[in-house]
């Protein structure tokens, strides 16, 4: 089985005298200012950034990511520099510049309201903006930059993540073409019908097609890009051995599905929060069935269709009034971006319509909070969860759902959208397709009256499936990868 070691271990052995630089938009750590104006350290909320913490402790390289919290220039060194994890250094992080237009542009208008909605299929019309297009070559140029600043002079692997870095291999290999770059996308990839509607797309391409080796998490997303290269450029595509040969390179493509360190979140349940007094902290009246979200608000999670589907099983079994609850815990998203201010407005909406239409004394169906919650509080609420909802429209993922199976105490129930990579993993949770309202809803009560041994059984092969497959086990399948290309190079 994967572990720390043993990823530290491949990394020492595979990658002798290679600096490890990962790349990523999201830090890992955010550096604020509170009330008394004293600097505050906090840890960074996404899957993606918690993961990576993680790997970045095993393999003890360098970070480059975006500092863009309001203290983050106050800690860096002369080199933009400050050791991580806080009161226990174990890597470097990088710190990236950007102003507010330029991140406006790169961010929320380029990755957010093009390339997010384009990959993702839940019928957002993406945003094709000139100038965002510009912003985002910019800031991809700018962190090229600094990966080719940490390099210099030295033998070199860049790990870079996700769809808002998608030209950086690119400017690195421009400057450093022995350099070892990869890329993970983590985001799903679009059908070439929806893809070939985008105007840069095939920079996009080319970009993507200076990497040694490109990832995602399912073949499905592989294939699709694979088609997307054939159909937009003049490049030998190989579909068995999933390689592609562009202007006498030869790209490694490949199907990798991330997972989360599963025992970083059992030390974290040793904590023994007072489960207790965080719940009344959040829900004031008494239940008998605790169902929940956890999401960033964001129009692929789905988040209206479920409450729709809570909505449909309270109508469909009312002897649950009174007794169930639902906490929505939805971390604000992107908020400079219309579509996400709208889909907050009908969230509060639609949530403020059931209420109303079930509520009984003090007691609600729906406890909703737009507001990021503590990792710890998460996980020991996830422990005594009876059910968790994760319903994604659209997910290249999804790590709540194997955060929830770890943190579970082994009585709850993992309502898991079909869409949602996750599914392909987690086969014993109760699957949906998160656009059929009604059997969302009949999921719903299947789960709760579920004998609870058939559910402790479903739940403890998920665990020991992500305790198999974990975090490490995912890096260092992707790791191994590169390290087979570099001896063919």
């Amino acid at each position: 089985m994967w572990t720390k070691e043993s990823l530290q271990k491949l990394v020492k052995e595979d990658f002798k005298d290679y600096k490890f630089i990962l790349v990523s938009n999201r830090e890992p750590f955010l550096h604020t200012f509170d009330k008394n104006h004293k600097i505050k350290c906090e840890r960074s909320v996404g899957g993606v950034s918690i993961s990576f913490d993680s790997i970045m402790k095993a393999t003890k390289g360098t970070w480059v990511a975006y500092g863009g919290s309001s203290a983050d220039k106050k800690v860096v060194d002369e080199n933009d520099h400050i050791k991580m994890p806080p009161n226990n250094h174990q890597y470097t992080l990088r710190r990236v510049w950007m102003t507010e237009e330029e991140r406006k542009g790169y961010y929320e208008g380029f990755s957010n309201e093009m390339l997010w909605p384009l990959c993702h299929t839940a019928f957002v019309r993406p945003k094709f903006e000139e100038s965002d297009w510009q912003k985002y070559k910019l800031i991809n140029k700018r962190f090229a930059e600094a990966i080719l600043e940490e390099i210099k002079g030295k033998k070199a692997i860049v790990w870079i993540q996700d769809y808002q870095l998608a030209l950086v291999a690119k400017y690195v290999k421009e400057k450093r073409p022995d350099a070892l770059v990869a890329q993970f996308w983590h985001i799903p990839w679009p059908a070439n019908e929806i893809f070939r509607i985008c105007p840069w797309k095939k920079e996009i391409l080319i970009g993507l097609l200076s990497n040694d080796l490109f990832g995602f998490h399912r073949y499905y997303h592989v294939d699709n890009f694979l088609k997307n290269v054939s159909k937009e450029l003049e490049a030998k595509v190989d579909y068995e051995d999933l390689t592609i040969d562009y202007k006498n390179k030869k790209i490694k493509v490949g199907f990798f599905p991330i997972s989360i360190d599963n025992e970083d979140v059992i030390r974290r349940l040793r904590n023994k929060d007072n489960f207790q007094a965080i719940i009344k902290k959040y829900i004031p009246f008494s239940y008998n069935i605790l169902a929940l979200g956890l999401d960033r608000v964001d129009y692929t999670k789905g988040i209206p269709n479920r409450l729709f589907a809570i909505e449909k099983f309270l109508a469909k079994n009312p002897k649950y009034i009174g007794k169930f609850v639902y906490l929505g815990i939805g971390a604000p998203s992107r908020s400079g971006i219309a579509a996400y201010k709208n889909l907050n407005r009908e969230v509060n909406k639609i949530v403020e319509k059931i209420n109303n239409k079930f509520k009984k004394n003090d007691w609600r169906p729906i406890i909703y909070y737009n507001q990021v919650f503590k990792h710890q509080e998460i996980i020991e609420i996830m422990r005594h969860g009876d059910i968790c909802l994760v319903t994604p429209l659209d997910d290249g993922m999804n790590l709540v759902a194997k955060e929830y199976i770890v943190a579970n105490d082994g009585n709850g129930a993992l309502v898991l959208s079909e869409f949602a990579g996750a599914s392909k993993e987690l086969t014993e949770a109760f699957l949906i397709n998160p656009y059929d309202i009604k059997g969302t809803a009949k999921a719903i009560q299947v789960a709760i009256e579920m004998p609870s041994e058939e559910k402790r059984k479903k739940i403890a092969k998920m665990k020991e499936l992500i305790k198999e497959k974990n975090l490490f086990r995912w890096a260092g399948k992707f790791l191994q990868e590169l390290a087979r290309l570099k001896k063919e190079k």
